[in-house]
């Protein structure tokens, strides 16, 4: 069985994406020194704050692999709709079409938790762990 990567302390270096494809790679470089990358496909909101010099993970939390609360679900993605100057609300209706969606695995919500840096969360199709 292949064990989990454990992204705790480990420094988010970069991304790269590709709008005609809806693609979103997250690259990451684990506290063993082991180099980890992230494929969001499908890509319908995200958000990258606070990114600088030092970038380290406190959490990378998945949908696909825990649970998220109804309130963070709709915390996370109201913050991945916003903009600065900007606050997003959604409306009842929206925050349970999200939740139902990712209850049944036809959306994911990717969230980095900083320790310092960049913070960042994505609502997409799939999230996979590629290397």
């Amino acid at each position: 069985m292949k064990q989990a990567k454990n992204f705790h302390d480990a420094e988010f270096i970069g991304l790269h994406f590709a709008r005609d494809t809806q693609t979103l790679m997250l690259s990451f470089q684990l506290a063993s020194g082991d180099l980890a990358v992230v494929r969001c496909e499908g890509v319908t909101h995200f958000r990258l704050g606070e990114m600088g010099l030092q970038n380290v993970l406190s959490r990378l939390l998945i949908s696909s692999e825990r649970e998220f609360p109804p309130d963070d679900i709709r915390k996370n993605i109201n913050w991945a709709c916003s903009r600065d100057g900007y606050e997003h609300a959604m409306t009842d209706a929206r925050a349970a079409y999200f939740l139902s969606g990712i209850q049944h695995r036809r959306f994911s919500i990717l969230v980095l938790e900083p320790s310092i840096g960049a913070e960042l969360v994505v609502v997409c199709e799939s999230v996979t762990h590629v290397e």
